[in-house]
């Protein structure tokens, strides 16, 4: 574990930590509130030991500041104060902490109750991996290991609400395999399965940003949600997809368009005015129509089709 002391005395900072190294964990110190969320900002904290009484802001204060700016992120902490009223512990759990320790800190109490803090720091690790192979199950679609619809439903609200928060442009693209009902027919389902594990590999090894999605939109149709990008980032990424399509050279003796496998597609974006997702995404729709219309293997804008 990686241990933050807050203190404004020298002397504890140095004896707590001195308390930790010996137990096998890592020390970090700050002085107060402004080092404390240095810390914070740069280390991946696992326990907090905080001083109640410090000059600058105190304890309690400083434990509301961190428990609002890690909402969704819990790390325990443990008050030492030299008070020892009701009111005062109460005041503590209350402004977030999760135990205390009187002062003088005695080394076989803190070394005690580090110890189960670490004990429930792993079971919380080992609660949220479960969740996370939850949330998978039930967002990911088990075949191609993009979005599910509902993930995709829930990503694209909230890529949505972002946009319109911070006024940024959000971009859609809407991908079709083209001939993919010829590929099944001729090479059969199994081999069509791992047309569509393929096609989505391919296309996430083209994503290089953290917020963008890929989607699997229904039986061979991919939707791409790209949060904060404009027309021409939309093309230029569907200008790699349909290069690495290439170089993948996923045989389709069956297709009219190319001897391997293809794809069109249809980009939408903020800047038509789609007053919702569902118009955000018939827009991408009617893009891909005139996409495939024109020959396939290929993408067109609603803007510029329109």
């Amino acid at each position: 574990m990686q241990i933050l002391v807050v203190d404004d005395n020298r002397l504890i900072r140095e004896m707590v930590s001195a308390i930790i190294a010996n137990e096998g964990y890592t020390p970090f110190t700050a002085t107060g509130a402004k080092e404390a969320h240095t810390v914070l900002d740069t280390t991946d904290i696992d326990l907090i030991l905080m001083d109640v009484e410090m000059s600058d802001i105190n304890g309690f204060e400083l434990t509301r500041q961190i428990r609002q700016r890690l909402k969704e992120h819990w790390i325990p902490i443990i008050f030492l104060t030299g008070k020892t009223n009701e009111e005062h512990l109460v005041e503590g759990i209350d402004a977030g902490g999760d135990d205390y320790l009187t002062k003088p800190v005695n080394s076989t109490v803190l070394s005690a109750k580090i110890r189960a803090m670490a004990r429930i720091a792993q079971m919380k690790a080992a609660l949220d991996e479960a969740n996370q192979q939850l949330l998978k199950l039930t967002h990911v679609d088990a075949l191609t290991d993009a979005i599910n619809r509902r993930g995709m439903d829930e990503a694209l609200d909230r890529a949505w609400r972002i946009t319109q928060r911070e006024k940024t442009e959000l971009s859609l693209v809407l991908i079709d395999i083209d001939h993919f009902k010829a590929y099944n027919d001729n090479y059969g389902h199994p081999q069509g399965d791992i047309c569509l594990k393929t096609f989505s590999k391919t296309i996430q090894a083209q994503l290089f940003r953290a917020g963008d999605l890929l989607a699997r939109y229904g039986g061979e149709e991919f939707l791409l949600i790209l949060p904060n990008t404009p027309i021409e980032g939309a093309k230029m990424l569907c200008e790699r997809i349909i290069e690495a399509l290439a170089e993948v050279n996923l045989v389709h003796a069956f297709s009219a368009t190319r001897p391997h496998v293809t794809a069109s597609f249809g980009i939408s974006s903020t800047l038509g005015n789609a007053k919702n997702t569902a118009e955000l995404i018939e827009q991408a729709d009617k893009a891909l129509y005139i996409s495939k219309e024109s020959g396939r293997n290929r993408f067109t804008h609603y803007l510029e089709a329109s």
